[in-house]
C-alpha cells in the first residue's frame, strides 16, 4: 500500500444568477406582508404573503437549488432564515441577487 493521503478538492459551486432570477428577487422585495400580528402563525397569509412564498417558489427553481435548500432567500434577512447551518448560504445567494439587481 502507498502511504499517500488523498484530500478532497473544495470546489465552489457558483450559483448561476439569471435575468428571471432578478427579476423575481426584485419583486419579491416589493411585496409587504399586512397579515395580523399572529395570524401568519394561525391562519391564512395575507395576499403579499402568499406572492411572495409563490415567487420564492419560482426564484428556487430558477436558481437550481436543491430541494433541501430551502429557503432559498429570506424575507426577514438571512439570519432569519430557517436553518442557521444554511444562513451563510442563504446570505450568499441574497447577496449575489442584490448585487446583481444593482447592476
Amino acid at each position: 500500500m502507498s502511504g499517500t493521503k488523498r484530500q478532497p478538492i473544495q470546489l465552489r459551486v457558483l450559483t448561476p444568477i439569471t435575468a428571471r432570477a432578478v427579476d423575481l428577487y426584485e419583486s419579491m422585495q416589493r411585496l409587504r406582508c399586512t397579515c395580523p400580528p399572529l395570524e401568519p402563525l394561525m391562519g391564512e397569509p395575507c395576499p403579499g404573503c402568499k406572492r411572495w412564498f409563490d415567487l420564492h417558489a419560482e426564484l428556487h427553481t430558477e436558481l437550481g437549488c436543491k430541494p433541501w435548500e430551502w429557503p432559498c432567500a429570506s424575507r426577514q434577512g438571512p439570519s432569519h432564515a430557517g436553518d442557521p447551518y444554511s444562513n451563510e448560504d442563504i446570505e450568499r445567494r441574497m447577496t449575489m441577487l442584490k448585487d446583481a439587481a444593482q447592476a
